[in-house]
């Protein structure tokens, strides 16, 4: 059967987002008197684990609502700064552009609150044709649950049985198995160093972004 449609995830998957969410934990810090690592690297792999865990990487366990204003106070630097130095990774433009060409939809399921996704998008000429965006704030539950996926899919009429889901967590290979998708791991994403994609049981592993086209 003929793939009909593709859903991506959107930071480590169509866009490298890192130093900009790490900028903005850079300048948090600064506020708090904290100097941190201006080595972005070894922060990337937490961006797949949300804002929580970004903030924690600094602050550590703090009562709740301290830890709460640190983490809107991050969100409202990040929000200032999402498209300084976003862009896409190398291959995307040219792979969303046969997409294009080739008539197959496609759109983005993140767990990325829309009011921070959809300026990125817009930001990023190539992602105009996205059929669908659905953040993690747009149902009642997020990824690894499937329901994100499965609005996507119900908004764009397509099965998931001619479908793929392609994200850079093992949270999205959950997401997308539980719902009847197939599966490709994006190998060029913030993948922790304990993690291997190996054990996620996806239907793909993709190594450059190219290989998407052979979906």
């Amino acid at each position: 059967m003929a793939m009909k449609g593709l859903l991506f995830d959107l930071d480590g998957t169509l866009v490298d987002t890192a130093i900009d969410m790490l900028a903005a934990l850079r300048i948090l810090a600064a506020e708090n008197n904290i100097e941190i690592n201006p080595d972005y690297h070894q922060y990337k792999e937490l961006i797949t684990r949300g804002s929580r865990a970004i903030v924690e990487s600094v602050f550590g366990q703090v009562e709740q609502s301290h830890f709460k204003i640190l983490q809107q106070r991050y969100l409202k630097i990040y929000q200032e700064i999402l498209t300084e130095d976003s862009s896409l990774f190398t291959g995307v433009n040219e792979v969303i552009n046969q997409l294009d060409y080739r008539g197959i939809e496609w759109g983005i399921v993140t767990n990325k609150p829309v009011y921070l996704a959809r300026p990125l998008i817009q930001s990023l000429p190539t992602l105009a044709n996205c059929k669908v965006l659905v953040g993690g704030d747009s149902t009642s539950q997020a990824k690894p649950h499937p329901m994100p996926l499965h609005h996507a899919l119900k908004s764009m009429n397509i099965s998931p049985a001619l479908s793929w889901y392609v994200g850079d967590a093992k949270s999205d290979i959950t997401a997308g198995r539980a719902a009847g998708m197939k599966t490709a791991v994006a190998l060029w994403g913030y993948i922790a160093h304990d993690e291997d994609p190996n054990n996620w049981q996806a239907d793909k592993l993709l190594s450059q972004t190219q290989q998407l086209l052979t979906l």
